[in-house]
């Protein structure tokens, strides 16, 4: 594997750590202050060419390879610790490139100019109040009438639904048009202000400044030019894992920007504060816990980067693909938390206070221990199947 990064990779992080640094960290506390993201935030970040960074030149995207992207993903997760620009972005970056793959030349050509301009937000909905790993088991289901399809369920801890709402766009949706599990699944494209769909917006903890949803279907029409998958039919499934894949990896990237900017604050404040006359740096209790924790997230940035490097120059080794895309999102949010803990720790009782953003940062990285873009358990699964074969997943009858 080459570590170097190409001219265009350094030219892509670059564009992506002076928007963070000079336009989006001063306004962090804003953000998680909002319900939100600034109109002017986001329309900065089209400018720059940071929103579907994955669409070709062709609808007005940068063409960006998954490891570009992911570059970008962890100078957007540094500026903004909360996570919801992350959120925002790396949505708005991976699904637009299954669209652009998968999707029809109408609703291409409808769909993906308004996303890289800032127009329209396109993010993903899989997961039911059932449970998000069981795919299979869902109940939303779409029927096809006349030429046309009807979806009706639940969709639920969907995030940029109000963005949707607000700017235009909406989500790729999953949904069973028979009784064969995965292979009778199709992927849609549904416009969050359609007719037949209910909001509940949910009150989360951390991630302020973009909003979580429960969506209700009820015999929401759809043209087939907003199906996935052109003249084969049943690979939805498929087509929704493929971008799971690259989601782990950008979700993993903003988890590690998070950590190092939450590093970068700790060695800061142990230079300066003092205990006893001396810098607390000084002492070993904390010169090495910085040194596991540097190890750990060094070693966890370069897995992500891997993860990435695969997607771009290997989906056809689909182990490899699966399993180092895996223990990206396995990992990352897990490091990038105890990290956000143990530097909380270092500053005391002032990091308990919204002095200081570290707080944001536990709030938000908790969204990604939980679940998003699959629980850590189910990581675990991924790699139990791919280790010891399909006939050891524990819920294969």
């Amino acid at each position: 594997m080459d570590y170097d990064l190409s001219e265009d990779d350094i030219a892509v992080q670059e564009v992506a750590r002076q928007f963070s640094r000079q336009k989006l960290m001063p306004r962090a506390r804003e953000i998680d202050n909002s319900n939100e993201l600034p109109a002017d935030i986001i329309a900065e970040m089209a400018r720059l060419g940071l929103l579907g960074m994955t669409v070709s030149s062709e609808y007005g995207g940068m063409g960006a390879t998954i490891t570009q992207s992911a570059l970008a993903a962890i100078e957007i997760g540094y500026g903004d610790i909360s996570m919801a620009t992350a959120v925002f972005i790396l949505l708005d970056t991976g699904w637009p490139r299954i669209l652009e793959l998968h999707g029809s030349p109408e609703l291409k050509k409808e769909l993906l100019p308004l996303v890289t301009s800032g127009k329209a937000f396109l993010g993903i909905a899989t997961t039911e109040p059932s449970g998000g790993s069981d795919l299979a088991g869902m109940v939303t289901r779409a029927v096809e009438k006349n030429g046309k399809w009807y979806l009706s369920g639940e969709k639920t801890f969907i995030s940029g639904v109000k963005e949707a709402q607000r700017m235009g766009g909406g989500h790729l949706t999953l949904a069973k048009t028979g009784p064969e599990g995965s292979r009778e699944m199709e992927f849609f494209y549904v416009p969050a202000n359609a007719k037949g769909i209910t909001v509940s917006k949910f009150e989360n903890m951390g991630r302020m400044g973009i909003s979580t949803c429960q969506l209700n279907y009820e015999n929401v029409e759809l043209p087939e030019t907003y199906r996935l998958g052109g003249k084969v039919r049943g690979r939805g499934f498929h087509h929704a894992m493929d971008g799971f894949n690259a989601a782990r990896v950008l979700v993993a990237a903003a988890c590690i920007g998070a950590s190092e900017r939450a590093l970068d604050m700790g060695m800061d404040y142990i230079k300066k504060r003092k205990a006893f006359g001396s810098p607390i740096g000084k002492f070993e209790g904390i010169q090495f816990e910085l040194a596991d924790l540097y190890g750990k997230h060094q070693m966890t940035r370069e897995m992500v980067l891997k993860a990435g490097w695969y997607v771009d120059k290997h989906p056809d080794r689909l182990a490899e693909l699966i399993k180092t895309c895996a223990i990206a999102k396995l990992y990352a949010p897990q490091v990038a938390f105890e990290i956000v803990q143990k530097v909380m720790m270092w500053f005391g009782a002032v990091s308990y206070s919204k002095e200081f953003e570290l707080e944001m940062g536990m709030r938000g990285l908790m969204s990604y221990l939980v679940g998003a873009e699959g629980s850590l358990n189910m990581m675990r699964v991924l790699l139990g199947r791919e280790l010891l074969g399909k006939e050891f997943i524990p819920y294969k009858k």
